[in-house]
């Protein structure tokens, strides 16, 4: 295991050019509290802390397996479902927990060993303790459907995100469970957006998915309320890369592509609750996952370039303009196999990767300096990670299961927009251009008002 924490400089950007700025001293350290040799594709922490893997074997007659490890790491229990057909097996490809500490699994039913195909898609949600609640084989023993990631809302109702047979044919599918497991309705890709790639709730209660042609260089984004109705979509965007899409609590999504030639840049559009185009800008990296923090800010990560690896991150102002970036945040460690972008309510990032012979977790504090990047034990890079219930831990799961922790953000600052590490003038235009919406809410009200202008009043001047 490598830890790496230095000091980097940090591009910003001005209205001239880029320049270079150091960064400040760095502070935060990573520790490795444990790691357990139980492979995994995707891992979740429910509010105790506890961690939950999920995990599969391809031979026939086998089914998935759930793991549950307490925050020290001790094996709680292990779940499955007895799948008898000696003709299939299941593959595990997302697990949730829920606001009950539920656990929610999907997999495919696959038919076949040397050349499997889809058989059906599955759906399970497991209690604390690793009984099965209920379990859902659709839309039949053998539809040729499959699932790709599952999502729970704060009602504990379910989304699934995979492919299926529908008005269009093979598309892509979301399909909502009751927290009993009735089935609600189910959406289908009419615009031909791709097979998919992920999907995410959205601030303002709405779901946005990516999605990739199964054939070609093109990305496809749609949007679509919790109720199953569609409100946008976007095909046919040419992207050599693999893209992402994020919402703000206004309603806004941003979405990130390549552009369509060799050693491009990265696109990004703004694009408001309709799906109207607000401003498009190519910047200069290869980013291809954005997540948008509390205030409204994305913040996008990829590659330093096309033709070479590493960590590089971008925060914008919602008006497009880079508030910093960190084009070498990993250092002299070249992380690849980029897997998952996290960011915490501070606005600090996390990426999820690996160096080929090891896991790796790279963490960007707000204010764009590198705080470390952590590699781990075995497997080819992370699969996934999930941050813990106080903030100060991450889960990581791939060829093992870890747990890292770390100290708390050590300068809590509601209303620096900006994260300069001050409340000032610029924080002050945020909040008057965010008057009447959620964008500057600094109350919890859900609307920038009066209260907010007082509260950020209240704490004008360096934050620490």
């Amino acid at each position: 295991m490598r830890s790496h924490c230095t000091c980097t400089s940090t591009l910003v950007f001005t209205t001239a050019s880029f320049a270079l700025v150091p960064a400040a001293a760095l502070r935060a350290q990573v520790t490795v509290d444990w790691v357990q040799p139980t492979r995994g594709v995707a891992v979740a922490v429910d509010s105790a802390g506890n961690v939950c893997t999920v995990d599969f074997e391809q031979a026939l007659g086998t089914e998935m397996t759930i793991t549950k490890r307490s925050a020290k790491g001790d094996l709680l229990w292990q779940a499955s479902h007895d799948q008898t057909d000696p003709t299939k097996w299941e593959k595990a490809t997302w697990l949730v927990t829920d606001g009950d500490d539920h656990v929610v699994v999907t997999g495919t039913l696959m038919s076949g060993y040397s050349n499997p195909v889809n058989a059906a898609s599955i759906v399970m949600r497991f209690d604390p303790d690793g009984t099965l609640l209920w379990r859902h084989v659709y839309e039949s023993d053998f539809d040729g459907s499959r699932t790709h990631r599952c999502l729970v809302d704060a009602a504990n109702n379910v989304y699934v995100l995979g492919m299926g047979s529908g008005p269009s044919g093979y598309v892509l599918k979301v399909k909502k469970f009751a927290p009993d497991g009735t089935p609600i309705w189910t959406w289908f890709d009419e615009a031909g957006i791709g097979a998919p790639v992920n999907f995410k709730l959205t601030p303002d209660d709405h779901i946005v998915i990516t999605a990739r042609a199964i054939i070609g260089s093109i990305n496809g984004y749609a949007k679509i309320t919790l109720d199953g109705l569609p409100v946008w979509s976007l095909a046919g965007v040419s992207s050599l890369p693999i893209g992402d899409i994020a919402g703000d609590a206004a309603g806004n999504a941003y979405i990130v592509h390549g552009e369509y030639v060799m050693n491009g840049g990265t696109v990004i559009r703004k694009v408001d609750p309709a799906g109207a185009l607000l401003w498009q800008i190519t910047y200069p990296f290869s980013g291809f996952r954005v997540e948008v923090d509390r205030h409204g800010y994305p913040v996008v990560c990829g590659f330093p370039s096309s033709s070479a690896p590493g960590a590089a991150f971008i925060r914008l102002a919602p008006t497009g303009v880079i508030e910093w970036a960190n084009l070498d945040a990993d250092g002299p460690l070249n992380l690849l196999l980029h897997s998952r972008l996290v960011l915490d309510s501070h606005g600090n990032a996390y990426l999820a990767a690996g160096i080929l012979t090891e896991m790796a977790v790279c963490r960007v504090n707000r204010d764009g300096t590198s705080a470390w990047t952590q590699t781990l034990p075995f497997g080819s890079g992370a699969q996934s990670i999930a941050l813990g219930p106080d903030e100060r831990s991450l889960a990581v799961v791939g060829g093992t299961t870890a747990r890292l922790s770390f100290p708390g953000d050590a300068c809590p600052c509601p209303g620096d927009f900006d994260a300069n590490g001050a409340i000032d003038f610029h924080d002050l235009l945020v909040v008057i251009a965010a008057w009447g919406t959620p964008a500057g809410d600094l109350t919890g009200d859900g609307a920038t008002d009066i209260a907010d202008l007082l509260a950020l009043l209240a704490a004008w001047g360096p934050c620490c």
